[in-house]
């Protein structure tokens, strides 16, 4: 590997040091390595595979093709990562470490891994070892994956400033989010694939219904008793006292369970005083993966975390509050695609969801079915997405 590579991303510039808040205050998930996933067997490997990938989201998305490509005898897979990522990587292969020690300059590239023919990456939230790899191996064939609609057209756009190449090709979650990135670059189309998400395969082995029984149980619920979640997105505690005054008549007919996104510098302390002094029966989940608590779910509330989308693949009544009387990131495209399909109900005053909540409580309402169809149509699922991804990888090996 070039090894201006790793004097970039293992760069001590202060201006660097913000990404310790991004990974939570995790220095030991700080710095940049090189992971060589241990082969499953000893066959003699003449491809190369380079994957990158950094956040949460960017890991899991990539681990399902990982897993399907770790088994091609003579492929070489090495994973340029840090942060969350990182974790998700170890915790799932065998691994060495073969980042580079001591003075880097005096290693030759090929002491540290051959040359890739191939990268697979994820544009992370938090950009940098994306744009390095991309930066360092300009003719290298690309394979962005999307793992939510608004990651890539930003790292398209930065691409583009920087005057660095496209991906060869581009794997988008589904239609709309083709349409999405063709609208802003019509000349990528042919470049793009629906493949679907890869995370998302694990919806069609989840045994839904068995994980709910056993999360509600552990919560002290009934299975009759009605449980709703809210996915934060680091929302402020403005919307969540607008939204709590709402919800406040009806309090009684569910419980309520506030998912705070681990970035929020705002505590959760904050947020379940807010939901209490409403009257809302809010529940402590922290012994809890937000996994557990989107499948216990009977409704999911959020505004535009990925967490919503987990809620339509399991066929959950999902609303998505998009309030632009608070805060809406920049690159956001309102309506949200499950909205426009018809997949979740979009709000875009939190004050309305007094009025959306007892609909979607209901089993049997109108707006239920409705949803339930649109949820059918627009987001079918078969299991397939990362076979599909690792093809076109293959696709570009030699």
């Amino acid at each position: 590997m070039n090894e201006h590579f790793f004097n970039t991303v293992s760069s001590a510039d202060p201006q660097e040091q913000k990404r310790m808040a991004y990974i939570e205050g995790r220095g030991d998930l700080y710095e940049t390595k090189i992971l060589r996933i241990t082969p499953i067997d000893e066959t003699e490997k003449t491809k190369n595979l380079l994957v990158s990938t950094r956040d949460p989201g960017s890991g899991n998305a990539l681990l399902p093709v990982l897993k399907e490509l770790a088994g091609d005898k003579e492929l070489h897979i090495d994973v340029a990562t840090d942060g969350r990522a990182q974790e998700i990587i170890q915790a799932n292969f065998e691994t060495t470490d073969s980042t580079p020690k001591g003075n880097i300059g005096a290693l030759a590239a090929d002491t540290i891994m051959n040359t890739p023919q191939v990268i697979l990456m994820d544009r992370s939230t938090e950009m940098g070892i994306d744009t390095y790899v991309t930066a360092t191996f300009p003719e290298v064939p690309k394979i962005l994956v999307q793992d939510s609609y608004t990651n890539t057209i930003p790292f398209l756009l930065e691409l583009i400033q920087r005057k660095l190449p496209l991906p060869e090709k581009i794997c988008v979650m589904d239609d709309a989010a083709k349409d999405m990135i063709v609208k802003k670059f019509p000349q990528l189309e042919q470049t793009i694939e629906v493949t679907g998400q890869p995370a998302f395969d694990r919806f069609t082995q989840e045994n839904t219904e068995q994980l709910a029984h056993e999360v509600k149980k552990k919560l002290g619920l009934q299975p009759t008793d009605r449980l709703v979640s809210f996915m934060s997105t680091m929302d402020e505690p403005e919307k969540i006292e607008k939204m709590a005054e709402a919800l406040k008549g009806i309090a009684n007919n569910f419980y309520f369970a506030f998912r705070r996104h681990p970035r929020d510098n705002v505590s959760y302390e904050t947020y379940k005083k807010i939901l209490t002094n409403a009257g809302i029966r809010t529940l402590d989940t922290d012994e809890f993966s937000t996994n557990d608590i989107g499948a216990a779910s009977d409704v999911v509330l959020t505004t535009w975390s990925t967490e919503g989308l987990h809620g339509i693949y399991r066929r959950k009544p999902t609303v998505h509050i998009t309030d632009r009387n608070f805060r809406v990131p920049e690159g956001i495209e309102l309506p949200l695609p499950p909205v426009t399909s018809g997949a979740s109900v979009g709000l875009e005053n939190v004050a309305d969801i007094a009025q959306i909540l007892p609909q979607l409580l209901d089993e049997h309402s109108a707006l239920n079915k409705k949803l339930q169809e649109g949820m059918a149509d627009h987001y079918p699922a078969d299991g397939k997405n990362a076979e599909r991804v690792a093809h076109i990888v293959r696709q570009y090996l030699p």
